[in-house]
């Protein structure tokens, strides 16, 4: 009997499992090899659909039959032949065993391989269907199939790894993971992957030092300032000559930490021949600046976020990361690192041997940060990768309990002097009582270059109707809202908008929130913050007097707003903001000083203890614990489809094109620039249509996170505020006694 792998195609032809697995395995050795593993990933590619060899899967294939996993079979398999109890063979049966599920430890499964071996139990597998082969009649005559297919297979040594803790073996079985399905699904999509575009870092280098030279020509800084940025800029680039390893950059905002991560990663492939560089950001609005940086200097880049917009070649990549130059978020990078899903980890293996930078490094939850320090030195340690952790705030990580021997390389060890060069601000701490928000819209128009950052959306609206109110009608437009309240579009739009204005000299009085302390590049004379933690308030102060144009310090002013309701977004956030009333209550608090921040840290992280569901998790072995447990955003929320005026056309064909075929992966693409997140599922489902997911099968809509504003409230998303929902007080009615 032939045993097919997969149903005929739209000719005719049908793909044998013998091909399939011969494909696969040879893919899964060229990928593992990449991460140290080429045998048991050439072993895993060749049994991975053992279970295939059996007239109920041969059933699926001619639609007669259904719900049958295939996948346990070879672990199954495996554990019956005696093969698992050589070292590496366990985790090869845990992969195969879920690369169409999720990954689970090989103690957790024996019991039910076990059974499907002896024919006892109900037969069905961890992923909740039944199991192709089922007894040892079945798996005997599976083994004879095989090994007429393949009569010259013989298991063989593997890979032998050292006792390690139970992290870095979770790693390296996702390493392993990433090779079987980034094999599996690229051979059954009949590709063949070819070489990826070298990343040539000698070239880019001579344009990104032309690049600079004309950077420089058409400054606007302080000469004092762009000197200081051209040595920051050298040295990062003589740093980058540097072994492998773990790095620390730190340096005060506005030193030009872009372009100086840049150099030291290409200086760094360069030298030590490292495949590829990933850029790894926390916020989205980090990686609209960051691209728009880097495509006057990189072509090809690939963009792989919540919102990217990607060609159909594209998403294949960054269903791989097989590109010279990717920019991620922090949520795909390193949830993708604690995932137990196939689509999740299909790319991990293409981390090996790159340049990781991950910009604002302070960013990390507290309560994470040692177990994914740990991850960061595992990939440099094993798989061959350089991690920068790049921060104007560098956290202490050896602060945190059980991270005492941390240890990285800085980039910059005279990192002091640099703080003490771009001394642009002071401090004015307005603590002693808490400020009403009309109070400081008041102040705000009294001048003409000016930005608030607060911590709520809430205290943005309610700040900007009262700066609205307060502002004379002729200078109206001088106001301006920066909040995840607008689109990426509009967000975009606005800080264009901003920048010319604050060019020209023309009046600027802009309300935010924290999306725009990292990476956006603007310069107010003035600064207000919301007490927050210090790093936040250090990230705001450098967006005051940027560029050192102003003959004295800009004034940085830290207050508390007046509100009965609590101030803050979370209790980690309240607990760094009260540090930072301490440490001043304690004595002078100097934010120019790294001293400071180190000390800052200290106290901080000295009672901060990891997540109490992800260590239990880890020590259980239980991945799809430990991948619920680690997320660095907490709520998702909700996306809704506005319609910004500037794209109202998109907005209409996306919309006529979601209700008529449902959500796919290309129109939610397409449709990322005029996306917004909300919180408010209530208001949300009065004001907006769900839309489900597309379903090739119509009695079967899956529901969705996606919503789309109706038809008659298009008055909910406001040309100056964006998302505004009709039914909620007024800022001014919040403000009035």
């Amino acid at each position: 009997m032939i045993y097919y792998a997969k149903s005929a195609d739209e000719h005719g032809d049908r793909l044998t499992n013998r091909e399939h697995l011969q494909q696969v395995s040879a893919l899964a050795r060229r990928f593992g090899a990449e991460v140290g593993m080429p045998l048991c990933a050439e072993m895993a590619g060749l049994f991975h659909d053992f279970g295939k060899y059996s007239q109920a899967f041969q059933r699926v294939l001619d639609g007669t039959a259904s719900n049958i996993d295939h996948a346990v079979c070879a672990a199954a398999l495996l554990c019956g032949c005696g093969a698992v109890k050589k070292q590496s063979y366990p985790m090869v049966a845990c992969v195969t065993a879920a690369h169409h599920s999720y990954l689970r430890s090989y103690d957790t499964l024996v019991p039910s391989l076990r059974e499907l071996l002896t024919g006892k139990g109900s037969g069905t597998s961890h992923a909740g269907k039944q199991a192709a082969l089922f007894g040892l009649a079945a798996y005997q005559a599976a083994w004879n199939a095989f090994l007429q297919d393949l009569p010259d297979f013989r298991f063989q040594a593997l890979e032998k790894f050292p006792e390690e803790p139970l992290p870095e073996t979770m790693l390296r079985t996702r390493m392993l993971f990433s090779c079987l399905v980034d094999a599996d699904y690229t051979a059954s999509a009949g590709q063949s992957p070819a070489a990826p575009d070298a990343l040539q870092p000698d070239r880019l280098l001579d344009r990104l030092y032309a690049y600079m030279q004309a950077l420089r020509q058409d400054s606007r800084a302080d000469r004092g300032v762009n000197a200081l940025r051209d040595v920051v800029f050298r040295q990062c680039g003589e740093a980058g000559d540097a072994a492998p390893g773990l790095f620390t950059l730190t340096a005060p905002t506005g030193v030009g930490k872009t372009l100086a991560l840049l150099h030291f990663a290409l200086r760094h492939c360069a030298a030590n021949g490292k495949r590829r560089i990933i850029l790894v950001l926390p916020f989205l609005t980090l990686t609209e600046q960051s691209q728009k940086v880097y495509e006057n200097l990189i072509p090809h880049i690939l963009t792989d976020h919540s919102q990217s917009r990607l060609s159909e070649e594209q998403q294949e990549l960054a269903a791989r990361w097989d590109a010279p130059f990717l920019i991620t978020t922090s949520v795909r990078f390193f949830e993708g690192l604690f995932s137990c899903r196939p689509k999740d980890c299909r790319k991990l293996h293409n981390i090996a041997q790159s340049v990781i930078l991950f910009d604002e490094a302070q960013s990390l939850p507290a309560d994470l940060a040692a177990t994914t320090m740990q991850a960061a030195d595992t990939l440099c340690r094993e798989y061959g990768c350089t991690v920068v952790l790049s921060t104007a705030t560098q956290p202490d990580f050896s602060a945190l309990p059980g991270m005492e021997t941390w240890h990285a390389r800085e980039i910059l060890p005279d990192a002091g002097r640099y703080y003490a060069a771009m001394r642009r601000t002071r401090v004015a701490w307005r603590l002693d009582r808490p400020t009403p928000l009309s109070e400081l819209a008041k102040e705000m128009v009294e001048q003409a270059s000016v930005c608030a950052i607060v911590n709520l959306r809430r205290h943005a609206r309610q700040l900007f109707d009262a700066l609205c109110a307060a502002c004379p009608e002729e200078e109206q437009d001088s106001l301006f809202f920066l909040t995840t309240d607008l689109c990426p579009a509009h967000r975009s739009d606005a800080i264009e908008m901003i920048r010319a204005r604050l060019r020209e000299g023309k009046p600027c009085r802009v309300v935010a929130t924290q999306c725009i302390e990292a990476g956006v590049d603007l310069d107010f004379a003035s600064m207000y913050r919301a007490l927050a933690p210090l790093e936040s308030i250090i990230q705001a102060a450098g967006r005051c007097n940027r560029n050192g144009t102003m003959p004295e310090p800009g004034i940085v002013t830290v207050f508390v707003p007046e509100d009965t309701r609590n101030i803050y977004p979370g209790d980690f956030y309240q607990t760094a903001a009260e540090t930072v009333k301490l440490m001043l209550a304690e004595g002078d608090l100097d934010i120019h000083d790294p001293s400071a921040i180190t000390a800052y840290y200290r106290q901080l992280f000295g009672d901060t203890q990891p997540k109490v569901a992800l260590v239990k998790a880890i020590q259980s072995e239980d991945y799809a614990g430990v991948e619920q447990a680690y997320r660095l955003i907490q709520q998702q929320g909700v996306q809704v489809l506005v319609p910004y005026p500037p794209k109202i056309e998109l907005f209409q064909a996306i919309s006529r094109q979601a209700r008529e075929t449902g959500w796919t992966a290309a129109l939610l693409q397409a449709a990322a620039p005029i996306l917004v997140s909300s919180y408010q599922e209530n208001l949300v489902r009065q004001h907006c249509e769900q839309v489900p997911w597309h379903s090739r099968r119509a009695d079967q809509p899956s529901e969705s996170d996606f919503y789309i504003l109706c038809t008659g409230h298009e008055s909910c998303y406001r040309a100056d505020t964006g998302l505004q929902w009709c039914d909620e007080p007024s800022a001014a009615e919040l403000l009035m006694p």
